[in-house]
């Protein structure tokens, strides 16, 4: 599963800088859970800046659902030393997330993504779900 976010350049920056420390993975939070994300499938977290898809990170196979957090309840983890350079592709303008991302094929042709729109739906009421597949629960100790 691919969905892409919107990052600033100086949260990218930020991201980026990580590669070479001691623990390189990063999250990133979601209000609403990215349905198509799969345990187990190389899932790829794409990032635009400025207007522009400029590339992916690869996903890692888990994710977190911390049920206390009601804004932003899930969290999607990186390895940020998989960060890919794209060139860069015009992204539309949307809040959350989406599933509208740039295709990369095996022959590394980059073409404009196609599908579904945005995702802005307001969270569910999480305190009643049951965990999803991929996810481990944390509870507030673990927040940082």
């Amino acid at each position: 599963m691919d969905i892409g976010i919107c990052m600033s350049r100086e949260v990218l920056a930020d991201k980026l800088s990580l590669r070479e420390s001691r623990n390189p993975v990063a999250a990133w939070n979601l209000r609403t859970w990215p349905e198509g994300f799969v345990k187990g499938v190389q899932n790829r977290l794409f990032v635009a800046c400025g207007g522009a898809w400029i590339g992916y990170f690869k996903m890692g196979s888990h994710a977190i659902v911390n049920y206390q957090d009601h804004a932003t309840p899930y969290t999607m983890l990186f390895d940020t030393r998989t960060w890919t350079r794209i060139e860069p592709v015009p992204a539309p303008r949307f809040r959350g997330f989406t599933y509208d991302v740039p295709s990369v094929d095996g022959s590394g042709t980059r073409r404009s993504g196609q599908g579904a729109a945005a995702t802005t739906a307001a969270a569910a009421d999480t305190a009643s779900e049951k965990p999803r597949e991929g996810l481990d629960q944390e509870d507030d100790t673990d927040r940082a």
